[in-house]
């Protein structure tokens, strides 16, 4: 989420909606608990890097709700980079049937543990 943010200052994003699956990261950003030691210093940070932006909302979401940014993620850590941000994607035909059913407005549903 840091680096998130990061890259969207980088490209100029003043107005952000800021989903994340971790209840605990987004409650702890929002000040609704007390902030666990392990994510203190990631926390500062994101609370220090918003002070820019004109207006930014953090809201939790299921993870099967957030598939796209999920798979973004995963493919992210399985690639070299030397840059923070790109707006290429290689044709892979799950990232687009993701898309395409998030567009759509259809969600996987929650399985009962």
């Amino acid at each position: 989420m840091r680096d998130g943010i990061q890259a969207a200052l980088a490209t100029g994003c003043r107005n952000l909606i800021i989903e994340g699956d971790n209840k605990v990261v987004i409650q702890a950003i929002q000040g609704q608990i007390h902030i666990p030691w392990q994510i203190q210093t990631l926390i500062r940070d994101i609370h220090n890097m918003i002070l820019s932006y004109v207006h930014c909302l953090f809201q939790h979401t299921y993870r099967e709700g957030n598939m796209a940014a999920d798979w973004v993620a995963k493919y992210g850590c399985s690639i070299r980079a030397t840059s923070i941000f790109s707006f290429s994607f290689p044709s892979n035909r799950k990232f687009l049937s993701i898309l395409i059913n998030d567009n759509l407005g259809r969600t996987l549903e929650r399985r009962a543990a």
